[in-house]
Protein backbone atom coordinates (compact mmCIF):
# COMPACT_ATOMS: atom_id res chain seq x y z
CA UNK A 1 0.00 0.00 0.00
CA UNK A 2 2.31 1.99 -1.26
CA UNK A 3 1.55 6.31 -0.72
CA UNK A 4 1.83 9.04 -3.10
CA UNK A 5 4.19 11.90 -3.04
CA UNK A 6 3.41 13.67 0.12
CA UNK A 7 4.31 17.35 -0.38
CA UNK A 8 4.65 19.91 3.07
CA UNK A 9 1.72 21.79 3.14
CA UNK A 10 -0.38 20.10 1.22
CA UNK A 11 -4.21 20.51 2.02
CA UNK A 12 -5.75 17.24 3.60
CA UNK A 13 -8.38 15.72 5.69
CA UNK A 14 -8.13 13.30 8.78
CA UNK A 15 -10.74 10.76 9.65
CA UNK A 16 -10.70 11.65 13.28
CA UNK A 17 -12.13 9.51 16.14
CA UNK A 18 -10.42 10.19 18.76
CA UNK A 19 -8.53 6.70 19.33
CA UNK A 20 -4.52 6.20 19.78
CA UNK A 21 -4.39 5.62 16.00
CA UNK A 22 -6.11 9.30 14.38
CA UNK A 23 -4.18 10.77 17.65
CA UNK A 24 -0.85 9.27 16.32
CA UNK A 25 -1.63 9.76 12.70
CA UNK A 26 -2.55 13.58 13.48
CA UNK A 27 0.92 14.36 14.91
CA UNK A 28 2.93 11.83 12.17
CA UNK A 29 1.89 13.92 9.35
CA UNK A 30 2.78 17.10 10.79
CA UNK A 31 6.13 16.11 11.99
CA UNK A 32 7.36 14.20 9.17
CA UNK A 33 5.97 15.61 5.79
CA UNK A 34 4.68 19.29 7.29
CA UNK A 35 0.79 18.57 6.66
CA UNK A 36 -1.44 19.76 9.13
CA UNK A 37 -4.62 18.02 8.35
CA UNK A 38 -8.23 18.96 8.85
CA UNK A 39 -10.06 16.66 11.10
CA UNK A 40 -13.20 15.14 10.67
CA UNK A 41 -15.08 13.63 13.63
CA UNK A 42 -18.43 11.83 12.97
CA UNK A 43 -20.56 11.66 16.37
CA UNK A 44 -22.59 8.38 15.11
CA UNK A 45 -24.76 8.97 18.56
CA UNK A 46 -24.48 5.22 19.16
CA UNK A 47 -22.74 5.41 22.58
CA UNK A 48 -23.60 6.99 25.50
CA UNK A 49 -20.13 8.05 25.64
CA UNK A 50 -20.36 9.39 21.87
CA UNK A 51 -20.91 13.09 23.16
CA UNK A 52 -18.23 13.30 25.65
CA UNK A 53 -15.96 11.87 22.67
CA UNK A 54 -17.13 14.31 20.42
CA UNK A 55 -15.82 17.18 22.77
CA UNK A 56 -12.57 15.51 23.91
CA UNK A 57 -11.77 16.13 19.95
CA UNK A 58 -12.66 19.42 19.91
CA UNK A 59 -10.31 19.91 23.03
CA UNK A 60 -7.49 18.22 21.12
CA UNK A 61 -8.03 19.74 17.87
CA UNK A 62 -8.05 23.48 20.18
CA UNK A 63 -4.98 22.22 21.91
CA UNK A 64 -2.63 21.24 18.98
CA UNK A 65 -4.05 23.88 16.63
CA UNK A 66 -5.81 21.82 14.21
CA UNK A 67 -8.78 22.09 12.33
CA UNK A 68 -11.99 20.24 13.21
CA UNK A 69 -15.42 19.70 11.96
CA UNK A 70 -18.34 17.33 13.71
CA UNK A 71 -21.08 15.31 11.33
CA UNK A 72 -23.60 14.64 13.76
CA UNK A 73 -25.16 11.26 12.19
CA UNK A 74 -29.16 10.61 12.97
CA UNK A 75 -29.26 6.67 13.77
CA UNK A 76 -32.90 6.56 13.85
CA UNK A 77 -33.03 7.46 10.28
CA UNK A 78 -30.77 4.37 9.73
CA UNK A 79 -33.05 1.08 7.20
CA UNK A 80 -32.00 -1.33 5.82
CA UNK A 81 -27.86 -1.33 6.26
CA UNK A 82 -26.38 -3.08 9.31
CA UNK A 83 -25.07 -0.37 11.75
CA UNK A 84 -21.36 -0.58 10.48
CA UNK A 85 -22.48 -0.55 6.94
CA UNK A 86 -24.22 2.62 7.24
CA UNK A 87 -21.65 4.23 9.68
CA UNK A 88 -19.07 3.40 6.82
CA UNK A 89 -21.02 4.86 4.17
CA UNK A 90 -21.82 8.00 6.41
CA UNK A 91 -18.22 8.52 7.09
CA UNK A 92 -16.79 7.56 3.64
CA UNK A 93 -19.09 10.00 1.56
CA UNK A 94 -18.87 12.75 4.02
CA UNK A 95 -14.95 12.44 3.85
CA UNK A 96 -15.25 12.87 0.06
CA UNK A 97 -17.84 15.44 -0.02
CA UNK A 98 -15.52 18.00 2.87
CA UNK A 99 -12.56 17.26 0.81
CA UNK A 100 -13.88 18.22 -2.35
CA UNK A 101 -15.59 21.44 -0.91
CA UNK A 102 -12.09 22.06 1.08
CA UNK A 103 -10.18 21.51 -1.77
CA UNK A 104 -7.95 19.19 -0.11
CA UNK A 105 -5.91 16.42 -2.46
CA UNK A 106 -5.60 14.10 0.17
CA UNK A 107 -8.01 11.96 2.07
CA UNK A 108 -6.42 10.16 5.31
CA UNK A 109 -7.36 7.37 7.69
CA UNK A 110 -5.70 5.79 10.36
CA UNK A 111 -5.79 1.96 9.70
CA UNK A 112 -3.62 0.15 10.59
CA UNK A 113 -1.80 -3.64 9.76
CA UNK A 114 -4.45 -4.95 12.44
CA UNK A 115 -7.10 -3.54 11.07
CA UNK A 116 -5.93 -5.38 7.83
CA UNK A 117 -5.66 -8.43 9.05
CA UNK A 118 -8.44 -8.49 10.91
CA UNK A 119 -10.51 -7.41 7.34
CA UNK A 120 -9.02 -10.49 5.43
CA UNK A 121 -10.29 -12.82 8.23
CA UNK A 122 -13.84 -11.12 8.48
CA UNK A 123 -14.26 -11.41 4.69
CA UNK A 124 -12.55 -14.56 3.85
CA UNK A 125 -15.16 -16.42 6.62
CA UNK A 126 -17.85 -14.17 4.23
CA UNK A 127 -16.79 -16.23 1.10
CA UNK A 128 -15.24 -12.88 -0.69
CA UNK A 129 -12.82 -12.48 -3.19
CA UNK A 130 -9.30 -10.84 -3.83
CA UNK A 131 -11.12 -7.80 -3.51
CA UNK A 132 -12.77 -8.22 -0.19
CA UNK A 133 -10.13 -10.22 1.54
CA UNK A 134 -6.98 -7.61 0.32
CA UNK A 135 -9.99 -5.23 1.54
CA UNK A 136 -9.67 -0.86 1.90
CA UNK A 137 -9.50 -1.20 -2.00
CA UNK A 138 -10.46 3.02 -2.23
CA UNK A 139 -7.94 4.56 -3.64
CA UNK A 140 -9.00 7.62 -2.63
CA UNK A 141 -7.99 7.16 0.66
CA UNK A 142 -4.34 6.89 1.94
CA UNK A 143 -3.46 4.99 5.27
CA UNK A 144 -0.03 5.69 5.91
CA UNK A 145 -0.33 3.35 8.89
CA UNK A 146 -1.05 0.34 7.09
CA UNK A 147 2.13 -1.57 7.54
CA UNK A 148 2.48 -1.13 11.37
CA UNK A 149 1.24 -2.81 14.07
CA UNK A 150 -1.28 -1.39 16.80
CA UNK A 151 1.56 -2.36 19.52
CA UNK A 152 4.07 0.09 17.90
CA UNK A 153 1.13 2.92 17.38
CA UNK A 154 0.22 2.44 21.20
CA UNK A 155 4.35 2.73 21.83
CA UNK A 156 5.10 5.26 20.00
CA UNK A 157 2.42 7.21 21.25
CA UNK A 158 3.34 6.95 24.95
CA UNK A 159 6.36 7.84 23.84
CA UNK A 160 5.31 11.30 22.50
CA UNK A 161 3.30 11.35 25.96
CA UNK A 162 0.06 11.71 23.92
CA UNK A 163 -3.04 11.13 25.11
CA UNK A 164 -6.64 9.69 23.55
CA UNK A 165 -10.22 8.23 23.53
CA UNK A 166 -10.59 4.33 24.61
CA UNK A 167 -13.71 3.05 22.71
CA UNK A 168 -14.92 0.61 25.24
CA UNK A 169 -17.00 -1.26 22.32
CA UNK A 170 -13.60 -2.72 21.20
CA UNK A 171 -13.73 -4.83 24.04
CA UNK A 172 -16.71 -6.40 23.72
CA UNK A 173 -18.45 -9.22 21.45
CA UNK A 174 -21.55 -7.37 19.69
CA UNK A 175 -19.35 -7.49 16.17
CA UNK A 176 -17.76 -9.91 14.18
CA UNK A 177 -14.52 -8.02 13.88
CA UNK A 178 -14.72 -7.61 18.02
CA UNK A 179 -15.01 -11.33 17.96
CA UNK A 180 -12.17 -11.70 15.37
CA UNK A 181 -9.99 -9.22 17.67
CA UNK A 182 -10.55 -10.48 21.02
CA UNK A 183 -11.18 -13.93 20.61
CA UNK A 184 -8.83 -15.83 17.79
CA UNK A 185 -4.99 -14.32 18.86
CA UNK A 186 -5.29 -16.45 21.30
CA UNK A 187 -6.00 -19.59 19.43
CA UNK A 188 -3.91 -18.63 16.09
CA UNK A 189 -1.30 -18.11 19.38
CA UNK A 190 -0.89 -21.66 20.15
CA UNK A 191 -1.12 -22.39 16.73
CA UNK A 192 1.94 -20.61 15.05
CA UNK A 193 3.20 -17.05 17.36
CA UNK A 194 4.50 -15.74 14.02
CA UNK A 195 0.27 -15.80 12.60
CA UNK A 196 0.71 -11.73 12.47
CA UNK A 197 3.58 -11.84 10.39
CA UNK A 198 2.48 -14.10 8.23
CA UNK A 199 -0.85 -12.85 8.00
CA UNK A 200 0.59 -9.62 7.00
CA UNK A 201 2.78 -11.25 4.32
CA UNK A 202 -0.51 -12.91 2.82
CA UNK A 203 -2.57 -9.39 2.99
CA UNK A 204 0.45 -7.75 1.26
CA UNK A 205 0.81 -10.24 -1.59
CA UNK A 206 -3.15 -10.29 -2.02
CA UNK A 207 -2.81 -7.25 -2.55
CA UNK A 208 -0.20 -7.12 -5.03
CA UNK A 209 -2.06 -9.16 -6.76
CA UNK A 210 -4.29 -7.58 -6.68
CA UNK A 211 -3.05 -4.35 -8.11
CA UNK A 212 -2.14 -6.54 -10.82
CA UNK A 213 -5.16 -8.02 -11.82
CA UNK A 214 -6.74 -3.78 -11.34
CA UNK A 215 -4.24 -3.30 -14.18
CA UNK A 216 -4.60 -5.89 -16.54
CA UNK A 217 -8.30 -5.31 -15.86
CA UNK A 218 -7.87 -1.69 -16.95
CA UNK A 219 -6.01 -2.52 -20.22
CA UNK A 220 -8.56 -4.95 -20.80
CA UNK A 221 -11.18 -2.24 -20.73
CA UNK A 222 -9.64 0.20 -22.78
CA UNK A 223 -9.47 -1.80 -25.52
CA UNK A 224 -12.66 -3.88 -25.48
CA UNK A 225 -15.21 -1.29 -23.60
CA UNK A 226 -16.43 2.52 -23.91
CA UNK A 227 -18.82 4.61 -21.91
CA UNK A 228 -22.24 5.66 -23.41
CA UNK A 229 -23.58 7.87 -21.45
CA UNK A 230 -24.56 6.47 -18.34
CA UNK A 231 -24.00 2.67 -19.74
CA UNK A 232 -20.43 0.74 -20.38
CA UNK A 233 -20.43 -0.80 -23.35
CA UNK A 234 -18.32 -4.19 -23.96
CA UNK A 235 -17.05 -4.73 -27.70
CA UNK A 236 -17.08 -8.68 -28.46
CA UNK A 237 -13.67 -9.77 -29.14
CA UNK A 238 -10.98 -12.62 -29.13
CA UNK A 239 -11.52 -13.12 -25.47
CA UNK A 240 -14.55 -14.27 -25.39
CA UNK A 241 -12.72 -17.77 -26.09
CA UNK A 242 -10.12 -17.31 -23.15
CA UNK A 243 -10.88 -20.35 -20.48
CA UNK A 244 -10.96 -16.85 -18.35
CA UNK A 245 -13.55 -15.23 -19.94
CA UNK A 246 -16.46 -15.72 -17.25
CA UNK A 247 -14.12 -14.47 -14.48
CA UNK A 248 -12.62 -11.32 -16.89
CA UNK A 249 -16.06 -9.97 -17.04
CA UNK A 250 -17.82 -10.96 -13.93
CA UNK A 251 -14.69 -8.88 -12.19
CA UNK A 252 -15.54 -5.83 -14.87
CA UNK A 253 -19.33 -5.61 -13.94
CA UNK A 254 -18.57 -5.77 -10.31
CA UNK A 255 -17.44 -2.59 -10.67
CA UNK A 256 -20.39 -1.06 -11.23
CA UNK A 257 -22.96 -3.25 -9.18
CA UNK A 258 -21.04 -5.98 -6.63
CA UNK A 259 -24.40 -7.85 -6.50
CA UNK A 260 -24.19 -9.35 -9.68
CA UNK A 261 -23.90 -12.99 -9.64
CA UNK A 262 -20.78 -14.95 -11.35
CA UNK A 263 -23.09 -18.05 -12.53
CA UNK A 264 -25.65 -15.30 -13.71
CA UNK A 265 -22.62 -13.04 -16.04
CA UNK A 266 -21.55 -16.65 -17.51
CA UNK A 267 -25.18 -17.33 -18.66
CA UNK A 268 -25.45 -14.37 -20.43
CA UNK A 269 -21.91 -14.40 -21.80
CA UNK A 270 -22.73 -17.92 -23.16
CA UNK A 271 -26.61 -17.24 -23.88
CA UNK A 272 -28.20 -15.47 -27.29
CA UNK A 273 -28.33 -12.55 -27.90
CA UNK A 274 -31.28 -10.79 -25.35
CA UNK A 275 -29.89 -12.70 -22.26
CA UNK A 276 -29.81 -10.45 -19.46
CA UNK A 277 -29.64 -10.57 -15.85
CA UNK A 278 -29.50 -7.82 -13.30
CA UNK A 279 -28.63 -7.08 -9.58
CA UNK A 280 -29.24 -4.33 -7.01
CA UNK A 281 -28.64 -1.34 -9.21
CA UNK A 282 -27.32 -2.76 -12.56
CA UNK A 283 -28.22 -5.22 -15.04
CA UNK A 284 -26.07 -6.94 -17.90
CA UNK A 285 -27.07 -7.50 -21.08
CA UNK A 286 -26.30 -9.50 -24.30
CA UNK A 287 -27.09 -7.50 -27.08
CA UNK A 288 -26.30 -8.86 -30.96
CA UNK A 289 -22.32 -8.40 -30.84
CA UNK A 290 -22.49 -5.72 -27.61
CA UNK A 291 -22.52 -6.47 -23.82
CA UNK A 292 -24.31 -3.39 -21.99
CA UNK A 293 -23.66 -2.64 -18.40
CA UNK A 294 -27.02 -0.78 -17.71
CA UNK A 295 -28.27 1.19 -14.57
CA UNK A 296 -31.66 -0.56 -13.85
CA UNK A 297 -34.50 1.49 -14.62
CA UNK A 298 -38.24 0.98 -14.41
CA UNK A 299 -40.63 1.25 -17.28
CA UNK A 300 -42.93 4.48 -17.28
CA UNK A 301 -46.06 3.16 -18.18
CA UNK A 302 -47.72 6.38 -17.70
CA UNK A 303 -49.26 8.50 -20.47
CA UNK A 304 -49.40 12.07 -20.67
CA UNK A 305 -51.51 14.31 -22.38
CA UNK A 306 -50.47 17.49 -24.01
CA UNK A 307 -52.78 20.20 -24.48
CA UNK A 308 -50.97 22.31 -26.17
CA UNK A 309 -47.17 22.99 -26.71
CA UNK A 310 -46.79 24.35 -23.58
CA UNK A 311 -47.92 21.60 -22.08
CA UNK A 312 -44.13 20.14 -22.86
CA UNK A 313 -42.97 20.53 -18.95
CA UNK A 314 -45.06 17.41 -18.02
CA UNK A 315 -43.06 14.88 -19.03
CA UNK A 316 -40.42 12.81 -17.42
CA UNK A 317 -37.66 14.20 -20.05
CA UNK A 318 -36.68 17.25 -21.66
CA UNK A 319 -38.45 18.28 -24.73
CA UNK A 320 -38.50 21.37 -26.93
CA UNK A 321 -40.40 22.81 -29.99
CA UNK A 322 -38.83 25.84 -31.43
CA UNK A 323 -40.93 27.50 -33.95
CA UNK A 324 -39.09 28.38 -36.74
CA UNK A 325 -39.35 30.25 -40.12
CA UNK A 326 -39.14 27.94 -43.22
CA UNK A 327 -36.78 29.19 -45.07
CA UNK A 328 -34.55 29.38 -42.02
CA UNK A 329 -35.11 25.31 -41.93
CA UNK A 330 -31.65 23.21 -42.04
CA UNK A 331 -32.53 19.66 -42.35
CA UNK A 332 -29.40 17.32 -41.70
CA UNK A 333 -29.00 14.06 -39.50
CA UNK A 334 -29.01 15.14 -36.10
CA UNK A 335 -32.11 17.42 -36.34
CA UNK A 336 -35.43 16.46 -36.76
CA UNK A 337 -38.05 19.19 -37.84
CA UNK A 338 -41.86 18.85 -37.84
CA UNK A 339 -44.69 20.98 -39.25
CA UNK A 340 -46.07 23.25 -37.36
CA UNK A 341 -49.09 23.27 -39.19
CA UNK A 342 -49.64 19.59 -39.03
CA UNK A 343 -48.73 19.00 -35.60
CA UNK A 344 -52.20 18.54 -33.85
CA UNK A 345 -52.89 18.74 -30.66
CA UNK A 346 -53.69 16.97 -28.11
CA UNK A 347 -51.09 14.72 -28.16
CA UNK A 348 -50.99 11.38 -25.55
CA UNK A 349 -47.51 10.56 -25.21
CA UNK A 350 -46.56 6.96 -23.48
CA UNK A 351 -43.97 3.71 -24.34
CA UNK A 352 -45.07 1.97 -27.09
CA UNK A 353 -46.89 -1.44 -26.97
CA UNK A 354 -46.89 -4.58 -29.49
CA UNK A 355 -48.92 -4.24 -32.04
CA UNK A 356 -48.51 -0.14 -32.47
CA UNK A 357 -47.75 1.19 -36.23
CA UNK A 358 -46.99 4.04 -37.77
CA UNK A 359 -46.13 5.30 -41.21
CA UNK A 360 -42.37 6.37 -40.92
CA UNK A 361 -41.11 9.69 -42.34
CA UNK A 362 -39.52 8.13 -45.69
CA UNK A 363 -40.87 5.20 -46.17
CA UNK A 364 -44.18 4.07 -47.77
CA UNK A 365 -47.05 2.29 -45.98
CA UNK A 366 -47.38 1.55 -42.10
CA UNK A 367 -44.55 -0.54 -40.13
CA UNK A 368 -44.72 -1.79 -36.68
CA UNK A 369 -43.07 0.47 -33.94
CA UNK A 370 -41.22 -3.07 -32.89
CA UNK A 371 -40.12 -3.80 -36.50
CA UNK A 372 -39.09 0.15 -36.85
CA UNK A 373 -36.94 0.03 -33.60
CA UNK A 374 -35.50 -3.85 -34.63
CA UNK A 375 -34.23 -2.24 -38.27
CA UNK A 376 -32.43 0.48 -36.13
CA UNK A 377 -30.69 -2.19 -34.18
CA UNK A 378 -32.01 -0.13 -30.98
CA UNK A 379 -30.95 -2.47 -28.36
CA UNK A 380 -33.78 -4.66 -26.29
CA UNK A 381 -33.24 -2.98 -22.90
CA UNK A 382 -33.54 0.45 -24.70
CA UNK A 383 -36.69 -0.21 -27.40
CA UNK A 384 -38.31 -0.85 -23.67
CA UNK A 385 -38.01 2.64 -22.68
CA UNK A 386 -39.30 4.46 -26.23
CA UNK A 387 -41.81 7.01 -26.17
CA UNK A 388 -44.51 7.67 -28.97
CA UNK A 389 -46.58 10.35 -29.37
CA UNK A 390 -50.14 9.63 -30.93
CA UNK A 391 -53.25 12.01 -31.83
CA UNK A 392 -56.67 11.25 -32.48
CA UNK A 393 -55.22 7.27 -32.51
CA UNK A 394 -52.61 7.89 -35.08
CA UNK A 395 -48.87 7.25 -33.45
CA UNK A 396 -47.63 10.59 -35.32
CA UNK A 397 -43.65 10.52 -34.09
CA UNK A 398 -41.54 8.00 -32.01
CA UNK A 399 -39.60 10.42 -29.98
CA UNK A 400 -36.15 10.18 -30.61
CA UNK A 401 -36.09 8.45 -33.62
CA UNK A 402 -38.73 9.28 -36.50
CA UNK A 403 -41.60 11.44 -37.33
CA UNK A 404 -44.55 9.67 -39.13
CA UNK A 405 -44.82 10.94 -42.67
CA UNK A 406 -48.01 13.19 -41.87
CA UNK A 407 -45.79 15.71 -40.03
CA UNK A 408 -43.28 16.28 -42.86
CA UNK A 409 -42.87 19.70 -43.26
CA UNK A 410 -43.88 20.92 -46.95
CA UNK A 411 -43.26 23.49 -49.36
CA UNK A 412 -46.42 25.82 -48.29
CA UNK A 413 -45.40 25.81 -44.88
CA UNK A 414 -44.89 28.93 -43.59
CA UNK A 415 -42.91 27.85 -39.82
CA UNK A 416 -41.81 24.65 -38.59
CA UNK A 417 -40.51 22.92 -35.11
CA UNK A 418 -37.10 22.37 -34.57
CA UNK A 419 -37.66 19.41 -31.83
CA UNK A 420 -34.91 18.90 -29.56
CA UNK A 421 -34.74 15.71 -26.78
CA UNK A 422 -33.14 14.87 -24.31
CA UNK A 423 -33.79 10.87 -23.65
CA UNK A 424 -31.96 9.14 -20.92
CA UNK A 425 -30.42 5.60 -22.36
Amino acid sequence: MELPELLPGSRAVLGFSGGVDSVFLSQWLVEHYGIRPYLLHVNYGLREEADEDERWCRWFAAEHRFHIEVLRAEPEKRSGDNVQNWARKIRYSWFKERADELEAELIFTAHHADDRRETFIMNALRGSGLTGMTGMNDVQILRPLAHMDKTDIQRQALEKGLSWREDVSNAGLKYTRNKIRNLLPEVFDTIDPRWRGGLKKSVDNLSRDHMLLRGLLDHWAKEFSFEQGEEIVVRFGPWQQEPFAQVLLYRFVQRADFSLSYEEVGHVLHGDSGQRTQGKTHQLIKDRSLFYISPLREIDRRSYTLESAEDLDKLPFTLSLTKTPVEEVQFGPDTEWISASALQFPLTVRVWRPGDTFRPLGMNGKKKVADFLNNLHVPRHHKEHVFVAEHAGEIVWVLGYRIAHTLKVADSDETAYLAEINLPL
